[in-house]
């Protein structure tokens, strides 16, 4: 069979090279792009423009940990002034129940002065004073929280000296009353070895204390003694002396002394700025002096009836008072934990940023030298007379010219160091051997 002729055959070819050029002109068409101007093509929304240029100098680990340490300042410098606020409602309530307190220490005792002689106190349930103590029972105010310095730490460490000093007394019946969830935990690492019951009913400090919840508390207190569960009822507490400073203080509750119920060591504390900084101001308050109570006066019921009424009033604004001082305690001890946490991280910041900042200058550094480097190599080239490649050369026709500066003898057998490209005696030749001998 013949085949097709040779015009036919040229027309099919013609055919299939205007289908192809018309293929490559659509594919240049679609794939047009407008030029690369700053600003000439906008982002998509949501997206960010990514850079075509590495960032070797920056060391975006090292970056992150800075932007993190900052961040950890930021907080803990914001938990000082939450702490140095809160102090001040605790000196609010304390203020608060001042008044209250004084007016009935002042009838409790103008009531005991009246009936003086009557044997009243052994007729009381509250004031009654056993002959021997054999079980204690000790209200241990700890924190909920921690991040307060060594405010736990130290109240643990007091109440284990108390349970080791009781213990040493011969009173194994220790019965131990927690406030603060850190308390148990205290006891458990430091209490070790120590004959002592954690009671069934604890409680959490609230940040913010009311009079209910000291009720509440009292009133477990008050079961424990006047059920003969135990023999004395006392508080360990950190008294609070000034931001800086608190000491675990144990204070007896039960049984309460009619004739000098007011503590000798009582003070009142308030804040004050100076200069911007906070400070504290202490003032003794002098003893609650008896009201005077005229022989004429009748009682509604019998004096012993008011008195023992009286009494858990009593103590619970005591307990009252002695938990805003612990809570002003924990938030002094809280405050300076997290001053010093706050100043920590700037330092660590400022450290860390002045590592960054070397690492990025030893980067730029590196890189300058890599251009410098090329720079000097492209001079050396242009020195010798090398000839950049151009458009029509390839691989065979390098590889022959090449070979024949091999033969010919025109390529030197080693690499050519700056000094040789250069004459002797020139200025350059001077200074590259100068810096070459330093």
């Amino acid at each position: 069979m013949a085949g097709p002729l040779p015009t036919q055959r040229r027309s099919n070819v013609g055919t299939a090279v205007a289908a192809c050029a018309a293929l490559l002109l659509i594919v240049a068409v679609s794939m047009r792009q407008a030029p690369s101007f700053v600003g000439s093509r906008k982002c998509p929304a949501g997206t960010q423009r990514q850079l075509g240029v590495g960032l070797r100098a920056v060391d975006k680990a090292l970056k992150e940990r800075i932007v993190s340490v900052k961040k950890t300042g930021k907080l803990t410098d914001a938990m000082r002034v939450v702490a140095a606020a809160q102090v001040r409602r605790a000196q609010e309530g304390c203020e608060k129940s001042r008044p209250f307190t004084n007016e009935l220490t002042a009838m409790i005792k103008g009531i005991t002065k009246k009936l003086k002689g009557t044997g009243i106190e052994a007729e009381l349930p509250m004031l009654k004073v056993p002959e021997k103590v054999n079980a204690v029972g000790i209200l241990y105010l700890a924190s909920n929280r921690g991040l307060c310095g060594s405010y736990n730490s130290f109240t643990g460490r007091r109440i284990a000296a108390r349970i080791e000093q009781l213990n040493d007394q011969g009173v194994t019946n220790v019965i131990v009353v927690p406030v603060g969830t850190k308390g148990p935990r205290q006891m458990d690492r430091r209490c070790v070895g120590l004959n002592y019951t954690v009671s069934d009913t604890r409680y959490d400090f609230p940040d913010k204390i009311s009079s209910k919840f000291t009720n509440e508390v009292g009133e477990t207190l008050r079961n424990l003694f006047m059920s003969g569960e135990v023999d004395k009822v006392e508080i360990l507490y950190a008294k609070f002396f000034n931001l800086l400073k608190n000491v675990p203080t144990v204070r007896t509750l039960l049984p309460l002394s009619a004739t000098a119920i007011d503590d000798p060591e009582d003070e009142t504390f308030s804040l004050t700025t100076d200069n911007g900084k906070l400070s504290v101001e202490k003032e003794k308050v002098e003893k609650v002096k008896a009201k005077e109570i005229e022989n004429d006066v009748i009682f509604d019921q019998e004096p012993g009836v008011i008195l023992n009424a009286m009494l858990p009033l009593y103590l619970n604004s005591q307990l009252l008072t002695l938990m805003f001082e612990a809570k002003a305690s924990e938030l002094g001890s809280r405050m300076g934990a997290m001053k010093a946490a706050t100043d920590n991280a700037n330092d660590l910041a400022d450290r860390l940023n002045t590592v960054y900042n070397k690492k990025r200058q030893a980067g730029i550094t590196a890189e300058i030298c890599e251009i410098s480097a090329g720079a000097m190599a492209v001079e050396s080239a242009d020195a010798t007379g090398a000839q950049e490649l151009g458009f029509d050369d390839n691989e065979e026709s390098i590889t022959d010219e090449f070979m024949a500066e091999i033969e010919s003898g025109s390529t030197p057998d080693r690499p050519i160091a700056p000094e040789d490209i250069y004459k002797e005696g020139t200025e350059l030749y001077k200074e590259m051997m100068g810096d070459r001998g330093r």
